[in-house]
């Protein structure tokens, strides 16, 4: 037997061996589905005729939480996006949680936008919004809110240092609120933003440790221009989470982040890729996972890919086969 499929037969020894598992880490998928309009399809194969393609598979909850449990994923992580679909097909958090309980899936966390922090005469609104989505991930019974720091780069930049110190103090702020509830503010922050490269790691030591964690997307940070292995073991006490993707850009220069809508370009580029599918070190993330022992949600967020389903197997498969077994 040569190497490869040596590789690749140890590789499914591990996802069939349930020791495999690993008790510390909880894996979570971030729902980038957009549009779900069917809670439920009883009638699926009278569906399917309507037009005899794969649509009738992605248009209902029920189905979408089957896969995710049954390619190991025992959370979902919601975003804002999700909402004006969901809740009126479900009429509370209450019922999709206890729905997605039946299928062995619960909500992890929540994305949210700490709306215009640098400015202290939006603080008032910035804090009632941010509590308002902390209530409702609380009804959901997630305990991770995502928070992206602050607005995009372009229009905005670049900070003074007063207006990084105002971004700072309202999401402490929000953070004390968020603690009472029993949830943990997680800094989330994407290479497009005014939190960029020059002052990321400055607004995150202007924070409060005791209130304001840190949401630790691999890919948003790289391209910022960090280095993950040195990042995370250098704020590895500040890390509660994680959004688990790779990437083939990383360090992008600075005119393409501080551009205009560049994270949304319809030139067909991927900033984004299934771990393992770009170039990050992500074996050695995990021996890092294992020196200091994290525990917690990581999020598999496959953002980007033109086939949701395959990236969730593809990502799946190699964190059992190759990252799993380091931490374990």
């Amino acid at each position: 037997m040569d190497l490869q499929n040596q590789q690749i037969d140890s590789g499914f020894k591990q996802i069939r061996n349930p020791k495999s598992a690993i008790p510390n880490i909880k894996y979570s998928h971030m729902n980038h589905w957009k549009n779900i309009p069917y809670r439920q399809i009883d009638n699926f194969r009278e569906f399917y005729y309507e037009d005899k393609t794969n649509s009738a598979y992605y248009t209902d909850w029920d189905r979408i939480l089957r896969y995710q449990k049954a390619l190991g994923f025992t959370g979902i992580e919601l975003a804002p996006w999700d909402f004006p679909e969901m809740l009126p097909l479900f009429g509370s958090p209450k019922a999709f949680k206890e729905f997605a309980a039946e299928r062995g899936i619960e909500v992890s966390g929540m994305f949210h936008l700490i709306d215009k922090p640098y400015d202290r005469t939006h603080h008032k609104q910035t804090f009632e919004e941010s509590k308002q989505a902390i209530d409702l991930l609380v009804a959901f019974g997630g305990t991770q809110l995502n928070s992206a720091p602050i607005n995009n780069y372009y229009g905005l930049g670049p900070l003074s240092r007063e207006q990084v110190k105002a971004s700072a103090e309202i999401i402490t702020e929000v953070g004390k609120y968020a603690t009472d509830k029993g949830v943990q503010i997680g800094i989330h922050n994407e290479f497009f933003l005014a939190i960029n490269k020059e002052n990321h790691r400055e607004y995150l030591e202007l924070t409060d440790p005791r209130y304001v964690h840190y949401c630790l997307d691999t890919a948003q940070v790289a391209l910022i221009g960090e280095d993950i292995l040195e990042f995370y073991e250098t704020y590895h006490d500040r890390i509660c989470t994680f959004h688990l993707k790779d990437t083939a850009t990383p360090r992008l220069p600075d005119e393409i982040r501080y551009s205009r809508d560049i994270e949304i370009v319809d030139d067909g580029t991927r900033w984004f890729w299934e771990p393992g599918e770009g170039v990050l070190d992500f074996k050695g993330l995990y021996h890092l996972l294992k020196k200091y022992q994290f525990k917690g949600w990581i999020t598999i967020e496959t953002d980007g890919t033109p086939d949701l389903l395959a990236s969730m197997a593809l990502s799946r498969y190699y964190i059992d086969s190759q990252l799993n077994t380091i931490y374990s």
